[in-house]
């Protein structure tokens, strides 16, 4: 996978929808599977998040992106 620059902003969804396929991918291939998920502020707006297993992901996501993620899922849940 091409290495993005750290600028280069990832939505939530896409961040979630990554890790849900990286997690089907390593159960189909070995009924089992590891990711680690490391996250650490880079800027005052933006979040590194990098996605460790066999092969390694890194995405960054704004608070602006994580602030309408969790205003969309807490009214799923309510």
């Amino acid at each position: 996978m091409a290495r993005k620059p750290e600028s280069t902003e990832t939505s939530v969804s896409s961040l979630f929808s990554k890790i849900e396929s990286l997690l089907m991918q390593a159960w189909q291939e070995t009924g089992h599977g590891c990711l680690t998920i490391e996250s650490e502020k880079i800027s005052a707006k933006k979040i590194k998040v990098i996605i460790r297993g066999s092969t390694h992901y890194r995405y960054v996501i704004s608070d602006e992106g994580i602030n309408e993620w969790v205003s969309k899922h807490s009214t799923e849940e309510d």
